[in-house]
């Protein structure tokens, strides 16, 4: 666990600088005037994402943070692909992971094809299996949501980082073997 907070330290440090350069780019060239032009559209959709990485370290919990690093694993990859449901009626489908944001308040937003699954980590409690997560609203009103994928997290390069997440708040289950070395 220290090997992961030590990175994710230095990395949002880098972040910070990154972040601080493009405002003062900004500044700099006066760009904060031109604010509807494509260019200018584009610088913020990259501090977009500056942001959304910072709260993906800083703001999610660490089941959903896990979820999210194992699919960045395979996004944009056309022969790993998510298939999501909501609910028992609702079966939506399977696509490709393109893209993830997290919002304010732990609002997360998973693009899979051009769909948007939206979910407030807070409100959720995971169930994790080899190949599928099933994500539990806390106040039960809300319909479950089911990812499964055909990249197990067994294949990616992060499971040491997130040992701890069975014993997390917010994880519900935990499939006995999912982070035993084989």
């Amino acid at each position: 666990m220290g090997n992961r907070q030590e990175r994710d330290n230095r990395y949002l440090e880098a972040l910070e600088e990154i972040t601080q350069k493009l405002w003062s780019c900004k500044e700099k060239y006066n760009l904060n005037e031109e604010e509807n032009h494509p260019s200018m559209l584009r610088l913020k959709v990259l501090e977009e994402k500056l942001t959304t990485e910072r709260r993906l370290i800083e703001e999610v919990s660490l089941p959903c943070r896990f979820i999210l690093e194992h699919f960045t694993s395979f996004m944009g990859k056309s022969d790993h692909t998510v298939g999501f449901s909501i609910g028992q009626q609702l079966e939506l489908g399977r696509g490709c992971i393109n893209d993830f944001s997290i919002n304010e308040w732990g609002n997360v937003s998973l693009v899979i094809g051009n769909v948007h699954l939206n979910w407030r980590d807070q409100d959720y409690q995971y169930l994790f299996y080899p190949d599928k997560v099933i994500l539990r609203s806390v106040d039960r009103s809300k319909p479950e949501i089911h990812l499964s994928f055909n990249f197990a997290f067994k294949y990616t390069k992060i499971l040491d980082d997130f040992r701890d997440v069975p014993s997390d708040k917010q994880t519900l289950y935990c499939y006995p073997d999912l982070f035993e070395e084989e």
